[in-house]
């Protein structure tokens, strides 16, 4: 390593033909020396690999070279996309030192699932160039992401998405099913009941089984989506419970379920007190509207009934979550880390870690 940084070094200095962080003109030619290209990273990560790499014979090197070649084509091609500013971190010795655990690892396995996964969690890697928590726990996740399988992958994930998130962007009743549709249910397959994944996932760190569980999934999920799962309530039932003359704007919409009725409108109580207080509404109407929110809120296993009409994959959660360490299981910060850069993998989107890793 040592040697390869010796050779970028000197290869700096023979490019550099002005001061640091300067712009040369040269008759037709513009040399802007402010970082290394792209074509520069490439050539640094593929030295790299062949600086540390172990040497195999006749078709094993041929083969681990075209690995590493390939995974390192893929981080630069989404670093490019993602944090095009990370470039530089090429040149430092600690994303040089990670580049080469993720090509060792794919150079070895070939598994394309890893090989992405770790592709996915380097470049977070790379735009965190600062010695903080989420750089550690990226650094560290490197190194337990290819001892996990791809079942426990996605075992984390599905643990991360319904313990540790909600969306916040869900509209009506059917944007909630979409959201299950696209970015729970491409996880279940894969999702684990057996004992054996989840001591093992303990054992590397991932997480660990708590003495008490999470409750019930379709109880967890009725309070966190409580206005998709409304009954509804008549305008009658709603002045003969907490009064008339009661300024209701923004808590009050037709009920998703029954055209005929109306509903709270708001996903938790957490968010009808933050109404309640806007509207200058008293204690006592509050608890009312609390009241009349639980009340009118379908009982847990309707929620849990609705939801396997509407998505049958959701039935394995269900049964998985009730008898398996699945509703025990506390993620880690690597946990969590391996669990977002599979969910980025497979679905597209992306999350801000420091929510969770801080």
């Amino acid at each position: 390593m040592l040697n390869l940084l010796k050779k970028m070094i000197n290869k700096s200095n023979q490019k550099q033909d002005a001061g640091d962080n300067s712009t040369n003109l040269q008759g037709q030619q513009v040399i802007v020396n402010q970082g290394i290209s792209y074509s520069d990273a490439k050539e640094i990560a593929n030295d790299v690999f062949k600086a540390n790499f172990i040497e195999l014979k006749q078709e094993a090197a041929v083969i681990a070279q075209k690995r590493a070649e390939e995974v390192t084509d893929k981080v630069i091609s989404q670093l490019n996309e993602r944090h095009p500013e990370s470039i530089n971190e090429f040149e430092t010795p600690a994303l040089q030192d990670a580049l080469f655990t993720v090509q060792k690892q794919f150079a070895i396995s070939g598994d394309q699932d890893l090989g992405d996964l770790l592709v996915d969690i380097l470049v977070d890697r790379a735009a965190a160039p600062k010695r903080n928590m989420v750089q550690i726990v990226l650094d560290e996740s490197l190194g337990i992401a290819p001892k996990l399988t791809i079942e426990q992958f996605d075992t984390l994930t599905l643990n991360f998405l319904l313990i540790s998130t909600r969306r916040l962007d869900v509209g009506n009743y059917e944007e909630l099913l979409a959201h299950f549709r696209r970015r729970i249910v491409p996880f279940v397959e894969n999702l684990s009941e057996k004992n054996s994944d989840y001591t093992h996932a303990e054992y590397l760190g991932c997480g660990h089984v708590r003495a008490g569980n999470y409750g019930q999934l379709e109880e967890n999920l009725r309070k966190t989506y409580k206005a998709y799962f409304s009954k509804g309530f008549t305008e009658e039932e709603l002045k003969e419970k907490i009064g008339e003359d009661v300024n209701l704007q923004g808590l009050i919409i037709r009920c998703f379920h029954d055209d005929e009725k109306l509903q709270i409108g708001l996903r938790d109580e957490k968010e009808l007190d933050e109404m309640a207080q806007k509207n200058g509404l008293s204690d006592d109407i509050k608890q009312k509207l609390k009241q009349l929110f639980e009340s009118s809120t379908k009982p847990a296993n309707e929620v849990k009934n609705m939801l396997i009409d509407a998505i049958p994959e959701m039935e394995k959660v269900f049964e998985v979550w009730a008898k398996s360490p699945f509703d025990q299981f506390e993620l880690t910060s690597v946990g969590i880390a391996i669990a977002h850069a599979n969910y980025r993998r497979k679905i597209g989107d992306t999350m801000d870690l420091s929510l969770w890793i801080k």
